[in-house]
């Protein structure tokens, strides 16, 4: 039976990642480009069609820029899962509350920020932690992954032990009642 790397592996001997998949890629845009823009008039479909083929077999003939679009892509795909992991953390800490001030907007995004950087260098940063002790800098992932789960599991505890009340307190536990009211938790 044919294992799906194998299955990869015969296309791209067959070319569908050097020839096949650029040339789609780069009609479907131009084509798109020019249907939007109509630079060569309305009602034009079939020049649009025609241009967008040829610029297509241009650029995958020259495979010098197959390659850069090939190792560019990839690239690209990372920076589109951070972006959306970054709105996935924003979401998380704001909630769906209406008329949230800015300065918690702003709070959340710099805090999901954090993480983000955090979740992307943590393992290629190299000497740019070394602002921190080596106690922690030289800690194994599972361990620093035990130390984070109980401080969060810390946190956790308190927030739900300590009540509803609000009023007068600080504004660290102001934060934490707004971001408990996302997810349904206290009183409106």
């Amino acid at each position: 039976m044919v294992s799906f790397l194998e299955w990869l592996t015969n296309w791209e001997s067959i070319g569908v990642f050097n020839v096949l998949m650029p040339f789609l890629l780069i009609f479907t845009l131009t084509f798109a480009v020019l249907e939007k823009v109509r630079i060569l008039g309305d009602g034009k479909r079939n020049l649009n069609l025609v241009v967008s083929l040829v610029l297509a077999l241009l650029f995958v003939r020259n495979q010098a820029l197959v390659t850069l679009l090939n190792s560019f892509l990839p690239n690209i795909s990372i920076f589109m899962v951070v972006a959306l992991m970054f709105l996935l953390l924003v979401g998380l800490w704001m909630g769906d509350q209406p008329g949230l001030n800015k300065s918690l907007l702003g709070l959340a995004s710099i805090v999901s920020l954090i993480f983000i950087l955090w979740a992307v260098f943590s393992n290629v940063a190299g000497d740019w932690f070394n602002f921190l002790p080596d106690w922690i800098r030289y800690m194994d992932g599972d361990t620093k992954a035990m130390i984070i789960f109980i401080g969060l599991f810390v946190l956790l505890v308190w927030w739900l032990s300590k009540g509803d009340k609000v009023e007068g307190a600080g504004d660290g536990e102001k934060l934490l009642a707004k971001f408990g009211k996302g997810f349904g938790r206290g009183k409106d």
